[in-house]
Parts: C-alpha cells; structure tokens; sequence
C-alpha cells in the first residue's frame, strides 16, 4: 500500500513539473479589460442635485422624468354668450348682435403623458444642462382637451445662459397650484415662450436676470398676446373676422428681473416690454409699445409643516394683456364660460372702436395669494384666491369692449399615500361682471354677470 502510495505522489509531481516547464515556454497576454458598467451619476445644478446614470464611455448624466395622469373633470357650465361685430363678422358695419347660448357638457375626461429628461455634464463654467419634456394628451366633453401632441420643454443652461422653450423669466408663481388657473401670468406650466435670457448671480441668493422672449405664440393658455392681436377679440367672444391684421414681429418681448431666494423664502420683481403692430379692418395701423409688470414673495412656514408656504403676487400691464395674467384665469375662457349667462371679458393689446379712427387701449391688473399645508407627509391642501380687472380707456359711442373684472377663488387637495403616486382633488369657484359696450344693438338684454363651479378629481404616477 504504501509503494503504491509513493508512485502516485510521484506521478503527480512529474505532470506538475512538465506543466510548469511548457507554460514557461508559452508567450504572455494581458487579461480581458475590464467591463464598463452604467454608473449613478449626481450633478448639483442650481443648488439641487440631478441624480442619474451615465453611459459608458461618456461623462454626460442622465434622468428621465415623467409622469402619466387620468381625470374626470365636470362643473355648471355652459358656453358663454357672444357678440358678433362687422365688418368680419356676420353683422353689417357698425352694428351689433348678441348670440343664443350653446350648451356645455358638464362632465369631461382627460388623459396626459408626459415624458422628460436632464441631460446634463460639469464644465469649466458650471453644470451644461438640456431639460426636454414632451406631452400627450387625449380628451373629450368638459376641457375639450382633444389629441395633442406637442413640445412643452426643451431648453439649455450653462454659465448663466437660458435658450429655447423654457419658463418665461417674467412670471413668479405661474399659474397656481392646481390645473386650471388663477388670475397670474402663467408661461411656467403652460404656454412657455421660446426665450434667450443671461442670469447673473450674486451671490447670496440674489440674482438678475435680462431676456427676449416670444410674444405669446406657444399655445392655448389663453391664446398668447400674438394670437390675440392677430384675431382681436375673436377668441373671447367679439369677431372682427380677417379684417384685423397683425403685421408681423418687429421687436421681441423684452423681459427683466431681479430675484432673491433665501432659507425664507423668495422675492421676484420683473418688467416687459410689450410692441404692438396691428392693422385694423380700414387700414388704419397701431404700432406702439406696452409694458407690464409683476411682483411676488413667498414665505416659507416651518412653523406648521415641511414645504408650507404662503405666496402673494400681483400684475399690472398696459397694451400687453398677456403679461396681466387676467386671460389664464380657470381655463383661459374670460369668465364668460361660468354658468353660460355671462359676456366673455374683452382681452386684446388694444382694439379699434367701430368709427374706423381711433384705438381703444387696455390696462389690466391681478392680485393672487395662495397657500400650501401639509397636514402629514401624505395629505396637504392649498387654498387659492385672485383677483383680476381691466379698464379701458379711449372708447367712445362707437366701442364695442368694456370694463370687467372676475373673482376666483378655491382649494386643491393631495393624498400621496405612496411615493410618485397622487390623488388630487380641485375646486374653484368664479363669478365675472362685464359692464354693456356703449355699441350694444342686442335684440335680449345684456347680460352682465356670470359665476359658476368646476372641479376635478386625478390620479398621477410619476417618476
């Protein structure tokens, strides 16, 4: 047994000499090069981190957002009563109809994709970011939301500079905190203008910032100040059909601002400037330049809950409607779709009175204050209210548009009982009172005052 033993030990030393001796003799080779992997990246820009993933090979990170949301939307609502004026409508010259009220439906639905992504690199002079978010939608009865597809987003920033479609630098609060709107310049959740802008910071939580903007031609909120100077009033309810023509962009909307934000909370105060080019139905041509204003703080209250603010803002513009905020209002219908008895309210740059000579012109203003709470980290709630009133000055017995003015008030809802997984729930409320043009030949009595509810329940996923 034990000779036995010795030859195998023996053998296995001999295979293991041979085994060393030939692989000695073979040529060498580097091992297989690592595998690369797609790492999580994080990238602070403007003092919140992007955290993402990077391809391999590339120093570029990347995030994909997004959110899909259902709704069920309904209210007391009926389309609002209208005036026809000649010469492009279907009354004769230098008259004046008023029109039957068409009924609304009083339940809609709504569905909305929306698919984004920061693609953003450290450099030199800072984070280069590009933000890109694009939208679908399909919708039936109550908002008329229809098929849409379209560009919500898609801008660049690096080293102070902004250009492409993105948050106008005039508006502070936006629209508010639920879909439809209160009286505030929106151009931050919808209808955002293609921008060109330099932000210098300070230091501090100061900043300035200068910018040229589209003039209001991204869509439906409202129409936009280039959409109603091209139609005059046809979209509130008053037509001058084809025979009020707008000339073309000469200058862009020239905005500027100075913000702070701070452990406090923020402050903005920004200006426009406005150009008006219209050629009205007997040739006679308005060109001059508006201008609006808009001011806001927010507070943070550390006091009830994380997040809780309160946030005050108002506008003020002239010959630049758009910038009032008072054509956002609810779902930009001028409070003449509330309740379905009411005048649209009169929104244009300005408007020829019917004697073919002279330019009626608008300055319109709105005030809003809202507020957030937290009552847990899944339940919070947001009251809401705005005020909003336009005067116009230089009409005369030949007028067809007046002075108005519109309350909103409402509360927004959330139920987060899961993270990226809402339930909303909104409420407003509007009432509208529109003053009779001096040019009123309706065969009814005019109608001056509406209000109404609407409301809608959502769900969204986000991530």
């Amino acid at each position: 047994m034990t000779l036995i033993k010795s030859l195998m030990l023996g053998t296995a030393a001999g295979i293991v000499a041979v085994a060393s001796a030939q692989a000695a003799d073979l040529p060498t080779r580097k091992g297989a090069p690592a595998l690369e992997y797609v790492k999580v990246c994080s990238i602070t820009v403007n003092g919140k981190p992007i955290v993402g993933f990077t391809i391999p090979g590339s120093d570029t990170c990347i995030k994909l957002t997004g959110y899909l949301t259902g709704q069920i939307e309904g209210g007391n609502l009926k389309q609002g009563d209208s005036l026809v004026y000649g010469p492009g409508g279907a009354a004769a010259p230098g008259t004046q109809i008023k029109s039957s009220v068409v009924p609304r439906d009083e339940l809609g639905y709504t569905t909305r994709l929306n698919f984004g992504a920061d693609i953003v690199s450290n450099t030199a002079y800072g984070p280069l970011l590009a933000h890109v978010e694009m939208q679908f939608e399909q919708g039936s009865g109550f908002d008329t939301t229809g098929t849409d597809a379209y560009l919500n987003l898609a801008y660049i920033t690096w080293a102070g500079i902004t250009a492409g479609k993105a948050p106008s630098f005039f508006s502070f609060t936006g629209g508010g905190p639920g879909w439809a709107n209160f009286f505030s310049p929106d151009m931050q959740g919808f209808n955002q203008p293609d921008v060109f802008a330099y932000t210098a910071s300070f230091g501090g939580g100061f900043s300035a910032s200068i910018a040229v903007q589209a003039p209001g031609t991204n869509g439906g909120s409202g129409g936009g100040t280039r959409v109603n100077e091209v139609s005059g009033l046809s979209q509130d309810g008053i037509n001058q059909g084809t025979d009020f023509t707008f000339n073309g962009e000469r200058y862009p909307d020239i905005v500027g601002n100075v913000k702070v934000s701070q452990g406090w909370g923020s402050a903005q105060l920004s200006g426009v400037g406005h150009y008006v080019n219209v050629t009205g139905f007997n040739g006679v041509i308005q060109q001059k330049w508006g201008f609006g204003v808009d001011a806001g703080v927010s507070f943070n209250l550390p006091t009830l809950g994380a997040g809780d603010q309160i946030t005050v803002s108002g506008a003020y513009s002239r010959n630049a409607i758009l910038y009032s905020g008072i054509n956002d209002g609810m779902w930009g219908e001028t409070g003449q779709d509330v309740n379905g008895n009411g005048q649209g309210i009169a929104i244009a740059d300005t408007y020829e009175n019917n004697d073919g000579l002279t330019w009626a012109t608008p300055s319109a203003w709105s005030i809003i204050a809202d507020m957030d709470h937290h009552f847990s980290p899944e339940f919070s709630l947001s009251p809401e209210v705005a005020y909003a009133s336009i005067h116009w000055t230089g009409t005369n017995a030949t007028s067809v548009v007046s002075n108005s003015s519109s309350w909103i008030g409402g509360v927004v809802a959330h139920w987060d009982p899961v993270k990226n997984l809402d339930f909303e729930f909104e409420l407003l409320y509007e009432t509208s009172h529109v003053a009779q043009p001096n040019l009123y030949l309706g065969p009814a009595p005019f109608v001056s005052k509406s209000d109404g509810f609407a409301s809608r329940f959502e769900i969204t996923r986000s991530w």
